[in-house]
């Protein structure tokens, strides 16, 4: 889940159409190809709040930043060539999300302490931990503050080109080493998908969009029904019978099945997440 958040900041729809934005825009690559700095970092402060994604754009040409604007604490940057006339004219590195941004996303949807450092330094990011545990593995337990975690970490990019790497700090509970990986995986993930849900003030016209937020994250299948009968789903139609947990097997794959009732608009349902 973490690391889906974060490589959405890296290759979804909206990163792509900022890159468009910026590649496309004329005021842009006409001020490097006549070398006006102060129309290029005009151009460059346009699109940075012309209300698109882009928090931060860093604008070069050779080895000569000629406009950085954006916020401080920046992470997931993409990069660029800037062409006019069949030539390239300056290189760019953008990015569409910054680190607090990215706390508050893992904290909505997963929900577990987290520690952001660029080598040693650990970020001071409002949400996340600071200073942390003295020592995190890439991979195992940690102690912090008198509680066990299991620690999980992954590299990621600070803007424009540094590392970066985010650890979570997973609470273990006893009950663990009762279940298998796939249980708790299948359980985790629908603990996910209702945290999701309450994000929502759900009904009938905003199912479909509770689904396309949480199933790429999650990677399950997802149904909302009223008893037997269905509301939503990621598949139209969906298991002819779902079971409140356990397995199904759909379309010749077996599927974990988490499920959980909420109130919408339309009174009680139930929200399938098939694993």
């Amino acid at each position: 889940m973490a690391t889906r958040i974060y490589d959405n900041e890296l290759s979804s729809a909206e990163v792509f159409r900022d890159k468009r934005q910026v590649e496309g825009y004329a005021p842009l690559l006409s001020a490097l190809a006549s070398g006006n700095r102060a129309a290029v970092r005009g151009a460059v402060t346009s699109l940075v709040f012309s209300h698109t994604h882009v928090v931060r754009l860093r604008v070069s040409r050779g080895s000569e930043v000629l406009a950085d604007v954006g916020g401080p604490e920046i992470l997931a940057p993409v990069s660029g060539s800037l062409r006019l006339g069949g030539r390239t004219v300056g290189h760019y590195v953008l990015s569409v999300q910054d680190d607090l941004g990215y706390v508050k996303l893992e904290t909505r949807f997963i929900g577990v302490p987290l520690v952001l450092r660029e080598g040693q330094h650990t970020v001071p990011v409002a949400g996340a931990l600071n200073p942390g545990p003295s020592s995190l593995p890439a991979l195992g337990p940690v102690a912090y503050r008198g509680n066990t975690y299991e620690a999980y970490s992954f590299s990621a990019r600070a803007f424009p080109n540094g590392p970066l790497r985010i650890s979570l700090l997973v609470p273990g509970p006893g009950s663990l080493s009762q279940r298998s990986c796939n249980e708790i995986r299948v359980i985790e993930l629908g603990n996910v998908a209702r945290r999701i849900s309450r994000r929502f003030a759900l009904s009938p016209a905003n199912f479909s969009s509770y689904i396309k937020a949480t199933a790429p994250l999650t990677g399950g299948l997802i149904y909302v029904r009223s008893g037997t009968r269905e509301l939503a789903g990621s598949t139209h139609p969906g298991p002819a019978r779902l079971p409140r947990g356990g397995a199904v097997t759909f379309h010749g794959r077996t599927y974990g099945v988490f499920s959980f009732t909420t109130r919408t608009d339309v009174g009680q349902v139930r929200i399938y997440q098939l694993v």
